[in-house]
C-alpha cells in the first residue's frame, strides 16, 4: 500500500502604500525574507535564524540597496550546492534534495560585500499508514449538495478545518491562538478541485502543475484577485476527510497554515485515481 503525502506552501506580497515602497510579511512561516544594503554593507532584517524548507518548496528572499529594491544586475545570488537548493537571480530559492547549502547574495561591483543565508532542506513530510486496520477503498467523490456548491467531502474538510481553528494549538514550536473560521470561496474551491483531479488523473503528486503552473497561479486563474496572502496543502492516500484534516494537524507547516490568522477564505478539492488511490487540496486565501 502506498504511503500518506503531506506538503504545503505559502505566499506573502510586497505591497505599497501612498506612492512609498513598503511591505507587509506574514508570520514566520511566510515564504518572504527582507534585508536591506546600506554603504556597501548588507544588514539582514532576518539575521540570525536559517532557512528550512522541504524537498520542492521554494521561498522568496528580498535585498533591497538603501531602502530601494534592488536594480537589475545590482546584485548576485548562488548557492554553494545546488544538488541541495538552486536561488534565482531574483532570489527565489528551491529546494531540491535533502541536505544543507548556503545562499548568498553580494554586490556585483563589490563581491566582498555579501550576505549568506543558511538553508537546511528535509524530505516531505511522510504520515505512515495505519495498521493494522485495513484502508477502506475510497468511494467516489459525491455530488455538490444542491444549493451549496460543496460535496459531503469538501465541507467535512471545512468544518473539521474550522473546528481546529476554534482551539488554541502548537504546531511543531509555533503556537497559535484560536483563530476566526474560514468561509468557503468559490474560486480558491475551483482552483482545489482542479489540482486534485490534474494530480490523480496524470498520477503525480506536487505544489507545482507538470505543465508548470504553481499553486500562486492557479489561484489567479480561477479568478481569485486582489489578494494579500495564500496558502497550500495537498495531501495523497488518505481516505476520508477526517484522516487527511488529522494527518496536516500532525505536521507543522500544514497545522501553520490551517491555524495563521492571515488567512479569510478556504477552497477544497478531492478526487480519486492515480497511484494513491485519493488526492486532497486545501488552498487558503485572503483578499485586501
Amino acid at each position: 500500500m502506498k504511503p500518506s503525502y503531506l506538503l504545503f506552501a505559502s505566499l506573502a506580497l510586497v505591497l505599497a502604500a501612498c506612492g512609498q515602497p513598503g511591505t507587509a510579511v506574514l508570520p514566520p512561516a511566510a515564504d518572504t525574507v527582507v534585508s536591506t544594503l546600506e554603504a556597501g554593507t548588507l544588514e539582514s532584517l532576518a539575521l540570525g535564524s536559517s532557512i528550512t524548507l522541504e524537498r520542492g518548496q521554494t521561498r522568496q528572499l528580498t535585498v533591497t540597496v538603501s531602502g530601494a529594491p534592488a536594480k537589475p544586475g545590482q546584485l548576485v545570488w548562488a548557492s554553494s550546492n545546488a544538488v541541495t537548493a538552486t536561488v534565482s537571480q531574483s532570489g527565489l530559492i528551491t529546494a531540491v534534495g535533502a541536505g544543507k547549502t548556503t545562499v548568498r547574495v553580494s554586490m556585483s561591483a563589490n563581491p566582498a560585500a555579501f550576505l549568506d543565508f543558511p538553508v537546511t532542506v528535509s524530505a516531505p513530510v511522510v504520515t505512515p499508514a495505519p495498521t493494522p486496520a485495513p484502508v477502506p477503498t475510497p468511494s467516489p467523490a459525491p455530488a455538490p449538495t444542491p444549493g451549496t456548491g460543496l460535496s459531503a467531502a469538501e465541507q467535512r474538510v471545512l468544518d473539521l478545518t474550522n473546528q481546529a481553528r476554534a482551539v488554541a494549538r502548537t504546531c511543531g514550536s509555533a503556537s497559535f491562538p484560536a483563530a476566526p473560521a474560514l468561509t468557503w470561496n468559490a474560486s480558491l474551491a475551483t482552483a482545489a478541485r482542479d489540482h486534485a483531479s490534474d494530480m490523480a488523473a496524470k498520477n503525480y503528486f506536487s505544489h507545482t502543475s507538470q505543465d508548470g503552473p504553481t499553486f500562486d497561479v492557479r489561484v489567479a486563474s480561477a479568478g481569485y484577485s486582489g489578494y494579500r496572502a495564500l496558502g497550500e496543502n495537498i495531501a495523497a492516500g488518505q481516505p476520508t476527510p477526517e484522516s487527511v484534516v488529522a494527518g496536516w494537524l500532525n505536521s507543522p507547516g500544514h497545522c501553520s497554515n490551517i491555524m495563521s490568522a492571515d488567512f479569510r477564505e478556504l477552497g477544497v478539492g478531492m478526487a480519486t485515481g492515480g497511484s494513491y488511490g485519493t488526492y486532497w487540496v486545501q488552498d487558503f486565501g485572503a483578499r485586501f
